[in-house]
């Protein structure tokens, strides 16, 4: 039995210590580029999708505030971002980033912040809404309605960071974090790149300030 035991245990270690080199060479080898997927991106894209599906976004708002807004806004990102490196998946990816952004201005989306903020429902949401929107009509500007309205929102962040003695604007009632209006200073420095400077006096304000 002693000796059964023993065999057991040695094996457990080689498969445990098999595992261990597995996860130390991927991280170790040489990863993707900026510019470049990986051929299983479509996949995990896929699979991300049918996990929103059944209702991830919402069970990620039940672990922390950001929880909706966040896993939709990253896969509509990633998909933009696969096909600026693949532009064979341009279509798949403007319908399922704009999928997202729906998600993302929903009620369920906007739930948790405040219409009464400015930019209304605070800087993180209207950051990452923004950034969103902006990516997507770097893929597809096609439409004059999304162009309009990432033209928009894009003045009324800029209105409101104009008004501000803080470069930090509200993302709650009475709470800032840097990095929320850092995302949206971001969407509308990519507004500017794809439809003319409009925002620099403001952006560059952001920066001294910052």
């Amino acid at each position: 039995m002693g000796r059964v035991s023993g065999w057991i245990l040695r094996v457990a270690g080689i498969v445990v210590t098999a595992c261990c080199l597995i996860a130390a060479g991927r991280f170790l080898l040489p990863q993707p580029g900026a510019g470049e997927i990986p051929g299983s991106t479509e996949r995990q894209l896929s699979f991300l999708r049918a996990a929103l599906d059944d209702g991830a976004d919402t069970a990620a708002q039940q672990q922390f505030p950001e929880g909706h807004l966040f896993s939709n806004a990253l896969y509509g990102l990633a998909w933009v971002q696969a096909a600026h490196a693949e532009p064979g998946l341009r279509s798949q990816a403007v319908r399922e980033s704009r999928w997202a952004l729906a998600r993302l201005e929903s009620e369920e989306g906007r739930a948790v912040f405040s219409p009464q903020l400015r930019p209304a429902y605070g800087i993180f949401w209207a950051g990452w809404t923004n950034w969103l929107r902006g990516a997507i009509l770097s893929l597809d500007s096609s439409d004059s309605a999304q162009v309009q309205r990432f033209s928009e929102h894009s003045q009324e962040i800029a209105q409101a960071f104009a008004a501000s003695d803080t470069p930090f604007l509200q993302a709650y009632r009475g709470q800032a974090w840097p990095v929320d209006s850092t995302v949206a200073i971001a969407s509308l420095r990519l507004h500017d790149k794809l439809f003319g400077a409009r925002h620099s006096a403001v952006i560059e304000r952001w920066l001294d300030q910052a």
